[in-house]
């Protein structure tokens, strides 16, 4: 047996296999990102028979699509409680783009593949369901500042087909996972020597910059 393989057990209760596999297949993404996550190797890290994930994931897409769902209702949660902690609409636009990319560095090669829809299962409900929650909390963020209802997963389809918000939801999430996705990405690097002491600092002052201004534009648009 080579190093990092674990004997397989010999059952398991209801459920718990299932469970394994899901954390098996998270730290996996950590350590070797989606190219390295496979059913067998979730079997080696679970200590399991290879065949033991057929009964719980047809393939590693499906396997890949359940992950990302967690991804996603992780950030969910994570931009739900910054919101309800802040007290104005700037606070929470400002607050959204913190914990975005915040989000990304702290978990990224979560983050890549939540967005790496070619390698997921294309029908699968629990990571529509996810993503859409994601979505409505962004959107949510704009309708705060429009002093607008909350949105929920029910009610987005219906309500981002209006078309001012639409615009300022596109606006809005492409400026904050640009930024997110250019920082994980090292492009802000040499940015982040001209002046500030670290990259911490760096990341934390353009954020808010940023921020500051994504709300003006969202304000003038509204």
């Amino acid at each position: 047996m080579s190093a990092g393989e674990h004997p397989a057990r010999s059952s398991y209760h209801h459920g718990d296999l299932r469970e394994a596999l899901l954390q098996a297949a998270e730290a996996l993404l950590e350590e070797a990102g989606v190219q390295g996550l496979t059913l067998r190797a979730c079997a080696r890290r679970a200590g399991v028979s290879h065949a033991a994930p057929k009964h719980h994931f047809a393939d590693a897409s499906v396997l890949l699509s359940e992950v990302a769902a967690r991804s996603f209702d992780r950030l969910t949660t994570a931009l739900r409680e910054d919101r309800e902690a802040k007290a104005s609409a700037e606070a929470v636009i400002i607050g959204v783009f913190r914990t975005y990319v915040a989000f990304a560095r702290g978990y990224p090669s979560h983050f890549r593949l939540m967005f790496r829809w070619d390698a997921m299962s294309s029908d699968s409900e629990v990571l529509r369901v996810a993503a859409t929650r994601t979505f409505a909390e962004m959107t949510t963020s704009i309708t705060r500042q429009r002093g607008d209802s909350d949105v929920t997963a029910e009610t987005l389809t219906e309500r981002i087909r209006e078309r001012g918000l639409q615009n300022d939801v596109i606006l809005a999430w492409s400026q904050i996972h640009g930024y997110a996705q250019l920082l994980l990405e090292g492009q802000f690097a040499s940015f982040a020597e001209s002046g500030d002491s670290t990259l911490d600092a760096f990341v934390e002052r353009t954020v808010v910059e940023n921020g500051r201004r994504l709300f003006r534009v969202l304000e003038e648009s509204g």
